[in-house]
């Protein structure tokens, strides 16, 4: 028998938003209806193979470095400029996260 663990989740004003973006190439600012930011972003790209890329800010998030870790991987922490800061949400870049044209999902928690 195999035992499997579900994990379900619903965006909430001001708490918690779900939702995609499309990539743009360059930094593109995800709006997610937060006052402070957000502490935790999950996104995944869904137009082709990717990961569960998890950020964070005890692991930082700044519009210089936001260290990433894998969800779906055992690698080690890779710094890098992902995502940054942006008052409403978290805003992508072109490092990974904001390729042009690629479809992303992602979770962001207030």
């Amino acid at each position: 028998a195999w035992t499997y663990v579900n994990y379900l989740f619903a965006s909430v004003p001001g708490i918690c938003d779900i939702g995609t973006y499309t990539g743009n190439g360059g930094d593109l600012d995800i709006n997610c209806g937060f006052t402070n930011g957000a502490r935790f972003v999950l996104i995944k790209r869904t137009d082709s193979p990717g990961d569960w890329m998890f950020f964070d800010t005890e692991r930082g998030i700044s519009s210089s470095d936001s260290p990433m870790l894998k969800l779906n991987a055992t690698d080690a922490q890779v710094s890098g400029s992902y995502i940054k800061p942006h008052p409403s949400g978290f805003t992508t870049t072109s490092n990974l996260v904001g390729i042009g044209g690629a479809e992303y999902i992602y979770m962001a928690i207030a």
